[in-house]
């Protein structure tokens, strides 16, 4: 027995309410069969032929035919089969419809670009006339020429067997650890895992001109022990001038750090502390206030200082003379840029030349720096690091230490030779130039744990220990 629901009323007052309680599934329906009708074509139009299948078979004896005819495909003849059909992935781009196309005709519209224009064609000539497309097939010509020999060359074995295995060159020796020698690790972890002493560093750039350098400088004549007056004398007016720069970067040191600050003491500070925060609290300025003669009564009425001013209006003759006046120094402005156009005209000739002649004067300049520079590229030795290389120390002896003989000669001991050879290296390009860099110690702070088995003596001891 069916169960009859029963009828609901609700209230379809608004739109919603429609949409909600109204049953629309069989216009649904019919809609759904229209579209499908649209793109299958409809049932009416089809021949018998589509629809109808004539069987004269039996089930089982045509599934025994198909398996006894059914040939052997191979998985190679299958996919040389699916060569010929239309990918799953066009499936979409493909027409599914049978609603032939409203606009059965349609023009074709070139796009933007592929017409050529008038100026399009006059710039083409152009073109054609100078030669430029000519030149730029020579240019791919030789682009192309230039790029296969680059790659011929890098295809090119080298021939050079002087390479030894067994040398300087293994890993072991240059600091990668043996267990990280093997095929299977790329020589990026090999590197990353070498220790920082013994890490690869990169080569520097050789000089442009190799200079080779006396392991000893001849040092200044100067420092004989017998020296001539003009040579003592050179050496004296080098070594002031290297005093002067070291008192002079001193003195910079000192005024841009202790001297932008003024010393003041605890006292001062004080004083100018209060005298600050007490501004307008101590005394007042009564005389402003009060009226200049004390004999006169006042009314205890407010007067002001300054007296009234009156709104005194120009008449016509003060507004003309105003008028009068800016015009004439209007003019005089006018004469006076005037009067310097006409100067500046006449003195074209002179600007020219002078000009010219710092023009001049800047080439000049410019090329002897360039020749100088030059000239240092060249001699200066490889830079090996970014720290400077130390100039040597003038060794000066002071006119009254001069004796004129060995007999009477004071050896005394004014450098190291340790050092002054490892700066001389490091002039030469050998080393690296490098900077003495001091490690500060660290102050531990100590600490004192009293206890109930602390003596007197343990307490002396530790202040001691402070005090020191």
């Amino acid at each position: 027995m069916s169960i009859v629901k029963k009828k609901r009323h609700v209230s379809k007052k608004n739109k919603k309410a429609w949409r909600k309680y109204c049953d629309i599934q069989d216009v649904e329906d019919f809609l759904d069969d229209q579209r499908l009708e649209e793109r299958l074509g409809k049932f009416e139009t089809k021949p018998d032929s589509e629809l109808f299948v004539f069987d004269t078979t039996g089930e089982e004896s045509k599934n025994d035919e198909n398996e006894e005819k059914k040939p052997i495909i191979t998985l190679k003849y299958q996919r040389r089969m699916r060569l010929t059909e239309t990918p799953k992935c066009f499936d979409v781009l493909l027409p599914n419809s049978k609603v032939p196309d409203p606009v059965v005709k349609r023009n074709h519209v070139k796009p933007v670009g592929s017409k050529p224009t008038a100026l399009s064609k006059i710039s083409h000539k152009k073109k054609l006339e100078k030669g430029i497309y000519e030149k730029k097939i020579m240019m791919n010509k030789k682009n192309r020429k230039i790029a296969l020999e680059r790659k011929k060359k890098s295809k090119q074995k080298t021939q050079n067997f002087n390479l030894d295995l067994w040398g300087q060159d293994t890993p072991e020796v240059k600091g990668i650890p043996e267990t990280l020698c093997e095929e299977f690790i790329s020589p990026e972890a090999q590197i990353h895992n070498v220790l920082p002493e013994k890490r690869f560093r990169v080569k520097p750039p050789p000089p442009k001109k190799l200079m080779t350098k006396s392991a000893v400088e001849t040092p200044h004549p100067g420092i004989s022990y017998n020296p001539s007056y003009q040579e003592h004398q050179d050496l004296l007016q080098k070594v002031v001038e290297r005093e002067q720069k070291l008192i002079k970067k001193e003195k910079h040191l000192e005024r841009v750090t202790t001297r932008m600050f003024s010393k003041v003491s605890a006292q001062d500070k004080e004083n100018q502390w209060k005298s600050e925060m007490s501004v307008g609290l101590l005394e007042s300025e009564p005389s402003k206030l009060k009226p200049s003669n004390p004999d006169e009564d006042t009314d205890n009425e407010y007067r002001a200082i300054n007296p009234p001013v009156k709104n005194k209006k120009k008449d016509h003759k003060a507004r003309r003379k105003q008028k009068e006046r800016l015009a004439e120094m209007e003019r005089l402005k006018r004469e006076k840029i005037n009067k310097k156009k006409i100067s500046d005209i006449y003195r074209l000739r002179k600007l020219k030349s002078v000009i010219e002649k710092t023009e001049s004067k800047q080439v000049k300049e410019r090329e002897q720096r360039a020749k100088k520079r030059a000239l240092k590229e060249e001699i200066q030795p490889p830079t090996l690091s970014s720290s400077k290389i130390p100039l040597p120390e003038p060794d000066f002896v002071e006119p009254s230490a001069l004796t004129g003989d060995l007999r009477n000669v004071e050896c005394k001991g004014t450098g190291n030779l340790l050092r002054e050879r490892y700066e001389s290296l490091q002039r030469r390009g050998a080393l690296a130039g490098a900077k003495v860099m001091m490690k500060k110690k660290k102050k531990i702070k100590s600490y004192f744990k009293p206890g109930h088995k602390v003596t007197d003596q343990d307490v002396q001891n530790y202040l001691a220990k402070i005090e020191q």
